[in-house]
């Protein structure tokens, strides 16, 4: 079993697993990082609160947190997924401006540490370790790369105003369109799960993490987020969030469309496209909201960039997403 690596000696600088009390204090980290690296995601308190919640997550034994004068000043973390078809494990380790040379540390740690949960997986069953950069933040690409990562992947966040929308096209005969109800919950959760089967490193959610994303999530807006139903099966999903933290610290109000997808059977007509255009819509009707975005595999076989490309999406930014297979 993979050893966990001693955390570096500093002066002032003290390392423990962080805590439920400290999330005003991981925010506070993430926006430091924020102001000099420009992150496309800036997780807030409300998020690092529903994260220290997450099934998959033992903060005590995934997390680590190095500290100078009751600041944060690194993180690193491993969130194990797994199931009958596999194991991925997502890591991370980030440090504060003017304390860079952790990263490599913070890496090292997590990735250690996720080799140690993924050794109880069964040893018949794929296992991945994951880990994602924005393009531009060259030091820290750099750093997972001394880690031991692969660059296999990049995803695109794209993005549109809400204003000058495009007309929605009419519904398919056979369908119908209704708003997310707590009732269709495990039906979307088996249309999700259904969706992103032939996409690139997906796993099947189970009903408590599918719920701890959507849900259970501060962040997410079900009026905002639509579904299609035919044969009183779901077979469309857009289901989307708004971050108002985040908001705060951007120069403007996104509504997030989190996850969208169309089972195989019913791809080809239009459906993920209208189910957008509808989100869109009561974004507008919701106010407050002027731009969707979004993120997608560059590389979906789906051609999704094509998709929204044609709704009017731009993309605004690129991440790599790196992997170590098991």
């Amino acid at each position: 079993m993979a050893k966990l690596p001693q955390p570096p000696d500093a002066p002032g600088l003290t390392w423990r697993p962080p805590t439920i009390n400290d999330i005003s204090l991981l925010a506070d980290h993430t926006l430091r990082i924020h102001e000099v690296e420009r992150l496309d995601f800036l997780a807030s308190a409300e998020f690092f609160e529903w994260l220290l919640a997450q099934p998959g997550i033992d903060s005590a034994e995934d997390m680590l947190v190095g500290l100078i004068d009751d600041k944060i000043v690194a993180d690193a973390g491993t969130w194990l997924h797994s199931g009958d078809a596999g194991a991925r494990c997502i890591v991370w380790g980030e440090a504060s401006p003017g304390h860079t040379n952790l990263a490599g540390f913070l890496l090292e740690w997590a990735k250690a540490r996720a080799m140690q949960r993924l050794a109880a997986v069964p040893e018949q069953l794929p296992k991945v370790i994951r880990t994602s950069v924005e393009e531009h933040r060259s030091a820290q690409r750099t750093a997972i790369e001394a880690a031991g990562f692969e660059e296999p992947r990049g995803f695109v966040t794209m993005a549109r105003r809400l204003s000058e929308l495009p007309a929605a096209p009419n519904v398919p005969s056979g369908i119908q369109v209704v708003t997310w109800s707590d009732d269709l919950e495990e039906a979307v959760r088996v249309a999700s799960n259904t969706s992103f089967a032939d996409h690139w490193g997906s796993l099947p959610m189970d009903a408590a993490e599918f719920g701890g994303f959507y849900r259970d999530s501060p962040t997410f807006r079900p009026d905002l987020s639509f579904l299609a139903i035919a044969n009183g099966s779901v077979v469309s999903f857009s289901l989307c969030g708004v971050d108002d933290e985040d908001n705060e610290n951007r120069d403007t109000n996104d509504v997030f469309i989190e996850r969208v997808g169309t089972v195989r059977s019913h791809r080809g007509q239009g459906l993920a496209s209208l189910l957008i255009l509808r989100s869109m819509q009561a974004a507008v009707s919701a106010g407050g909201l002027d731009r969707a975005a979004l993120d997608v595999d560059e590389r979906s076989h789906t051609d999704a960039t094509l998709v929204y490309e044609r709704l009017g999406f731009e993309t605004l930014s690129r991440a790599l997403s790196y992997t170590i297979t098991i």
